[in-house]
């Protein structure tokens, strides 16, 4: 534990130093005002097969073994499950946070969700039942950089120009 506190210490320091200072309250933003990198950016994404009730979990780079996963409270939010958004042809918005090295369970949302406490790290593994299931992933703009995502990236669906607004990862 000592030889961590320096550290602990210079970090906090570097991020004084280092960081930007805003009133209270207010959010970091680029020159031409738009919101930067704290919020999450625009996903879509097709699948192999139909995915959209199943609860994503993230796995190592060779995927092996995963790596993150949400605890069920994790899935109610004021709105409701983070399930993906159709937006046409397809595709689907993330509104939970996957990557190219996303995996599926064997579980809905609902399900999952109910549920008191995360399963055991081999339940978990045992419940995957798609660990390559992505066949097109899209990164885009941060999503608070977008009046409405789920209109925009339709638009961008709908008008087949995913390629203009975002990068393929997948």
């Amino acid at each position: 534990m000592r030889t961590a506190l320096p550290l602990v210490v210079l970090m906090a320091g570097l991020a004084a130093c280092c960081g930007k200072k805003h009133a209270a309250g207010q959010k970091d933003t680029t020159t031409e005002g738009q919101v930067a990198t704290s919020s999450p950016r625009v996903l879509v994404y097709r699948t192999k097969e139909d995915h959209a009730d199943h609860v994503p979990v993230l796995l190592s780079a060779d995927h092996s073994r995963i790596i993150s996963y949400p605890h069920p409270s994790d899935l109610k939010t004021a709105n409701g499950l983070p399930v993906p958004t159709p937006v046409g042809q397809g595709y689907l918005l993330d509104n939970r946070g996957i990557s190219k090295d996303v995996a599926y369970l064997g579980m809905s949302w609902a399900e999952y969700a109910a549920l008191p406490e995360a399963p055991s790290m081999e339940k978990l593994n045992a419940l995957i039942i798609d660990r390559d299931p992505l066949t097109e992933l899209w990164e885009g703009d941060h999503r608070a950089n977008l009046k409405d995502p789920v209109k925009e990236v339709s638009a961008w669906v709908e008008a087949g120009e995913l390629d203009k607004h975002c990068k393929r990862l997948k």
